[in-house]
């Protein structure tokens, strides 16, 4: 019997995997460089002081950015450690998230001038120039969406296609379910030390 269609399987199952890894550690890392970088700066002047320029950073702006950064990361070792329906709600929550960052950097942008003023100016300052809003911020947050949905569109739809580490690191006494699939049956019989062509 020739094991090459199950090692290709293996090795799409197993690169399926490493891709909503990456999806998901992508989008952590943007989600936490955007809540660093400014996202709206405006000048004041003040009395006393003159002239200075008050800034928002991202994690001001929208304080999720960085729980949400940790939980995506999080769902990493979700999507390790689970399988079948577990796993499927892992995906869908991750997706959730994404559209949920998408939507509420695409109010930000579209909301008035208030929304974005950014906090920290002195006390009894006048502004003297205009709200001045970066784009850097915004776009990676959305960037890091993209991922997250694309990540929990993929372990949603493809969830049991991909590797479960509680499966091949279970209890040793635990029962693992049987496999239908003949060329799997033997490939488990491996893993447990037994001769697959043994009857008994």
């Amino acid at each position: 019997m020739s094991t090459a269609p199950v090692d290709r399987s293996r090795a799409r199952s197993a690169r399926l995997l490493w891709v909503v890894v990456l999806l998901l550690v992508a989008g952590a890392g943007l989600l936490w460089w955007a809540s660093a970088l400014t996202w709206s700066s405006r000048p004041y002047r003040t009395s006393f002081s003159g002239d200075v320029t008050a800034a928002a950073t991202g994690g001001q702006v929208r304080p999720e950015l960085v729980p949400l950064a940790l939980a995506a990361l999080a769902a990493v070792a979700a999507v390790l450690a689970t399988g079948g329906w577990l796993r499927r709600a892992v995906g869908a929550l991750t997706m959730l998230g994404g559209v949920l960052l998408g939507w509420r950097v695409v109010s930000w942008l579209a909301g008035p001038a208030a929304d974005a003023t950014p906090p920290g100016a002195p006390a009894g300052a006048e502004p003297v120039g205009e709200l001045v809003r970066s784009p850097h911020g915004p776009a990676l947050v959305l960037l890091a969406a993209l991922a997250l949905v694309g990540a929990g569109l993929l372990v949603a739809l493809r969830a049991t296609r991909m590797p479960a580490m509680g499966a091949k690191y279970s209890a040793p006494g635990a029962e693992r379910p049987k496999s239908t699939d003949p060329d799997k049956r033997l490939w488990d019989a491996l893993d447990e030390g037994a001769d697959p062509t043994d009857e008994r």
